[in-house]
């Protein structure tokens, strides 16, 4: 029941996306899973589970010889059940606890960190400290202010 319900989430990411006019490569990455375009066409592939994506590569490999954030183990022994930022990679990716067992990273899109309080990925400046700057900042030019 669970990997069917993991195809009818992932398929969809698969046939959404439209390379029909993007040159062949990956796209859509995520250290589970990536969507490579080849002559036009949408292929999602899908890493086994002791491999993650390689970016260097384009291609699954041991979670050993990766680099972070997709090649980088989390503890979550300790930790409550949610998805938290990778501060060891500017938040610009996430990692998912449940139960104590940790389910690996995620990707925010281009220009993105993630906001633990939406547990979401975000823009930094609607993104509190340490992963954005809201609140950070005070407009010089506002009315009222001096």
């Amino acid at each position: 029941m669970k990997g069917l319900l993991c195809l009818l989430l992932a398929l969809p990411a698969a046939l959404c996306f439209d390379c029909t006019k993007m040159a062949d490569g990956v796209y859509e990455a995520g250290c589970k899973s990536f969507v490579v375009c080849t002559n036009g066409v949408a292929t999602l592939k899908e890493c086994e589970q002791s491999k993650v994506y390689d970016a260097p590569s384009g291609a699954c490999a041991d979670e050993g010889s990766v680099g972070p954030p997709c090649g980088t183990m989390k503890d979550c022994s300790n930790s409550a059940d949610g998805k938290f930022a990778d501060t060891d990679q500017q938040c610009k990716s996430y990692y998912t606890c449940s139960g104590g067992t940790f389910f690996g990273h995620n990707y925010c899109a281009g220009g993105l960190v993630f906001n633990e309080a939406l547990q979401t990925c975000d823009w930094p400046a609607d993104t509190d400290p340490p992963c954005g700057t809201k609140g950070s900042q005070r407009p010089t030019n506002a009315p009222g202010i001096g």
